[in-house]
């Protein structure tokens, strides 16, 4: 099958400041500046739940906590991992908020999809109202273009 006929699967992001809420009912504060303990630790678990459920890039998810450096995400997120393979009670938590946050995210779509809802805070700074609109762009595009692959009119 050629690479242009083959479907592809669009999956809708958890929002980072639905993750960080997360993180923080759980946990504590990590949107903090600052590398003093406990934040530091949160705002790491904050970032590797942001790459893995989240998906989102490692430059995206420092913007989002303060500016920070990819290399920052990604140091974080290698931290985490190696904790996580070393600690069965981290493996547990991380395990509970992953389970949480897939279960949250279609709840989340679904309200912010519904006509005239504006549900999902709008993060105004570090591009969350870009990420939003790109968001939306994207599922805008694929209504019309599985309206017109089933012969429907746009």
């Amino acid at each position: 099958m050629p690479a242009h006929d083959r479907p592809f699967t669009v999956v809708k992001r958890v929002p980072l400041a639905v993750i960080d809420a997360a993180v923080c009912a759980r946990l504590g504060p990590a949107r903090v500046r600052g590398n003093a303990q406990p934040a530091a630790f949160h705002r790491q678990v904050a970032m590797y739940l942001a790459r893995h459920v989240g998906g989102w890039s490692t430059t995206n998810i420092g913007k989002f906590y303060n500016g920070r450096d990819h290399s920052t995400v990604c140091h974080s997120i290698r931290r985490i991992e190696s904790m996580r393979d070393d600690n069965a009670e981290l493996d547990q938590l991380l395990s509970g908020l992953c389970h949480d946050l897939r279960e949250q995210a279609p709840e989340i779509h679904r309200q912010a999809d519904s006509p005239g809802s504006r549900k999902t805070p709008v993060d105004w700074t570090d591009d969350g109202f870009l990420d939003m609109l790109v968001d939306r762009i994207v599922d805008r595009l694929l209504e019309r273009i599985g309206r017109q692959a089933f012969g429907a009119a746009p």
